[in-house]
């Protein structure tokens, strides 16, 4: 199945189930709606209804009594205007009942108000007629607000049971499909992890020259075609690198023998072996020496990092020292520093700089940072190299106030041959052979600089077990 397909199969699935659960939840939401709106509406204004007619049915009586034969006129119209009032909440109440016993009670306490009434109309001699009809209203609205109370219980009873009845069901659908939809997602998300996580891994290994077995391809989706394009573009890569180490091998070969020949007879011209040079003899045979020098410097070079990259460089270990390399670097390049009057100073933390390692590759890595320092500061700058003790590790910093790399360069830095300024002389192989030195020692480099802020190195090494050269790949430089 294509890729399109499964994402829209696993969100279409994580939807339906939203939409399952939300259209659930709305009609559960609904009718728990509907059986509070009915308490709101029907069973509190009942009771409240009912239990005002029970008082005010009190009240009343009270007042027919005040308005005996006896009573004055004004307490006369009082009853009728409070009866009136109360025959219009029995009308009132009606439309609030519910159940057939409350309306059965209801209906006998309106008789029984309505014989009260027409009873308190016909005058003295009738109270014992009248006291049992109040006494027949209050009754029948006692017995009619126990049935209200009654349905409200038993409507609270159903709302409660409802609400949670809806909230189990809600849970536990929503439960349910989002552990369906998070099982398919997981399922999809572990493919696809699972298979760029292999394709990232590979890609780190490609870059650092330590992939040799393709990638298994196990589907048909577009990870597998970046699979299977990614195996061929790393067949065709390995291929152009082990056609570009022959060839740099083959020529690098080639050219230092006759390179060596060719200075080994400038020093037998300039030595005057053969007799006497002319001033313009001597100028030509001295350009002649310096520039075999800096070509056969540069095959070097490339046989170097080539061995490097074949982890066939050998390490003479011992107990070195990394101050006094420090030192030794300083001294071999003074004369460039005081050229350019830069200010050099050393900064250490801690006392114990000892390492196992190879003493000269030590001081040529050294050497090529301190260099490159001192080349790229402007005169009248400053370098620093610092050393520090991290207890397992020792950590050289070797920082200046030059022109800095630019940011789109510094990913790249340690690369063959690339450099970040070019024109400034170089062949793009020092920090490259840096970096195949530090890792021969099983340590690590880093460059921390921006555009016209300066540059800063961090060397890191072990002090004890260090891999030898053919654990490690290099590649690199400035």
């Amino acid at each position: 199945m294509r890729l399109p397909y499964k994402v829209f199969m696993t969100s279409a699935l994580v939807i339906f189930a939203l939409v399952a659960v939300a259209t659930w939840s709305l009609l559960a939401i609904s009718r728990l709606v509907d059986v509070n709106r009915g308490i709101a509406t029907q069973s509190l204004p009942a009771l409240r209804l009912g239990t005002s007619l029970r008082e005010q049915l009190g009240g009343l009586t009270r007042t027919a009594m005040d308005a005996g034969p006896t009573g004055a006129q004004a307490a006369q119209r009082a009853w009728n205007d409070r009866a009136a009032r109360m025959a219009k909440e029995f009308d009132l109440l009606r439309s609030f009942l519910s159940t057939d016993e409350e309306r059965w009670q209801y209906q006998e306490a309106t008789v029984a108000f309505a014989t009260y009434r027409r009873l308190a109309a016909m005058g003295p001699g009738l109270d014992a007629e009248r006291r049992l009809a109040v006494d027949r209203t209050e009754a029948h609205l006692d017995r009619m607000l126990g049935a209200t109370y009654g349905a409200l219980e038993e409507t609270q009873s159903e709302a409660r049971q409802l609400e949670r009845h809806t909230w189990n069901t809600v849970f536990g659908a929503l439960f349910a499909s989002l552990a369906a939809a998070l099982a398919t997602a997981a399922f999809l998300a572990v493919h696809l992890t699972r298979s760029l996580s292999r394709l990232s891994i590979a890609t780190a290994q490609l870059a650092d020259g330590a992939f040799t077995e393709p990638l298994p391809v196990t589907s048909r989706d577009e990870i597998g075609e970046l699979a299977r394009s990614f195996n061929r573009m790393a067949e065709r890569l390995r291929e152009v690198d082990h056609l570009k180490e022959e060839f740099f091998s083959h020529i690098s070969h080639e050219l230092r023998t006759p390179l060596t020949s060719v200075k080994e007879a400038t020093h037998l011209l300039l030595d005057r072996v053969q007799g006497p040079l002319t001033s313009k003899q001597g100028r030509l045979v001295d350009i002649i020496a310096a520039s075999s020098d800096r070509i056969l410097r540069l095959v070097n070079q490339v046989l170097e990092l080539s061995r490097l990259r074949a982890r066939l460089l050998p390490l003479e270990r011992r107990p070195v020292d990394m101050e006094k390399i420090i030192v030794r670097s300083l001294e071999e390049l003074r004369p460039q520093i005081e050229e350019k009057g830069l200010a050099v100073g050393r900064a250490t933390s801690g006392t114990d700089f000892a390492l196992q390692g190879d003493e000269d590759q030590l001081l040529r890595i050294l050497v090529n940072l301190v260099g490159n320092a001192v080349k790229f500061t402007p005169h009248g700058g400053a370098v620093t190299v610092g050393l520090t003790d991290l207890g397992p590790d020792v950590e050289i910093a070797v920082e200046d106030t030059g022109i800095g790399i630019p940011a789109p360069d510094l990913p790249r830095i340690f690369d063959p041959y690339k450099q970040a300024h070019r024109g400034r002389g170089g062949s793009g192989l020092g920090l490259a052979i840096v970096k195949g030195l530090v890792e021969a020692h099983g340590g690590s480099v880093q460059v921390e600089s921006a555009a016209g802020r300066g540059s800063r190195f961090v060397v890191r090494l072990p002090r004890d077990r260090a891999p030898s050269a053919a654990d490690a790949p290099p590649e690199d430089q400035r």
